[in-house]
C-alpha cells in the first residue's frame, strides 16, 4: 500500500510540475542553428511567464497556429522600433550584435520594417512580441508569420539537457 501511495503523489507532482512550473521540448528543424540543433531537447520554465516580462535574446517556446510550437529568439518588445536592413537588425535605431546569428549570401527578407510585417504604427504593440531563429537562411519566424501575442507563449528555455555533452543552462 505504502508503494502505491508513494507512486500516486510522484504522479500528482509530475502533472502539477508539468502544468505549472516546466516542461520539456524537442527541437524540430534547424532555425536556431547553432544556439540550438535539431534533436535538442529543452526545459521550458512556463511559471516566469507570470511574473516576468521577455527581454531582448530570451529564447522561448510559443505554440504556433501553424503546426507545432516554435522555438525563437525574442527580437522586439512592446514598445521597441525595430527594422532589418542588409542583414543587421536595429532596435529603435540602434545597430544590435548578434553573435549567434547564422549569415549566408542566400539568405531571404534581409530587409523589413515593422510595417513590413502588418504592425500600424512604429513600434511593437503591448502584449506582442517579434521573434526570429538565429539561422535566419532557413527560419520560419516573424517575417513570415508577423508579431506573437504573449497569450501564445509556453515559456523561456532554460536548460537545453540533450544531448548529454551539451547542456547548457539559459542562452
Amino acid at each position: 500500500m505504502e508503494w502505491v501511495m508513494a507512486i500516486a503523489v510522484a504522479i500528482v507532482l509530475i502533472m502539477v510540475i508539468r502544468a505549472f512550473f516546466f516542461v520539456t521540448y524537442t527541437v524540430d528543424g534547424l532555425s536556431m542553428e547553432p544556439t540550438l540543433d535539431h534533436g535538442d531537447r529543452v526545459v521550458v520554465n512556463k511559471f516566469m511567464d507570470h511574473f516576468t516580462d521577455y527581454e531582448y535574446e530570451d529564447v522561448i517556446v510559443f505554440d504556433s497556429e501553424m503546426g507545432p510550437a516554435y522555438v525563437k529568439r525574442v527580437i522586439g518588445a512592446p514598445g521597441d522600433n525595430v527594422e532589418m536592413d542588409d542583414k543587421q537588425v536595429y532596435i529603435n535605431g540602434e545597430a544590435i550584435e548578434e553573435e549567434y546569428v547564422v549569415h549566408t549570401e542566400d539568405s531571404y527578407m534581409d530587409n523589413f520594417t515593422l510595417g513590413d510585417l502588418g504592425v500600424e504604427g512604429d513600434v511593437i504593440p503591448e502584449d506582442h512580441y517579434l521573434v526570429l531563429g538565429d539561422n535566419r537562411p532557413v527560419s520560419r519566424d516573424g517575417r513570415d508569420f508577423g508579431l506573437i501575442h504573449e497569450d501564445s507563449i509556453v515559456g523561456e528555455v532554460q536548460l537545453r539537457f540533450w544531448p548529454l555533452n551539451e547542456i547548457a543552462i539559459s542562452f
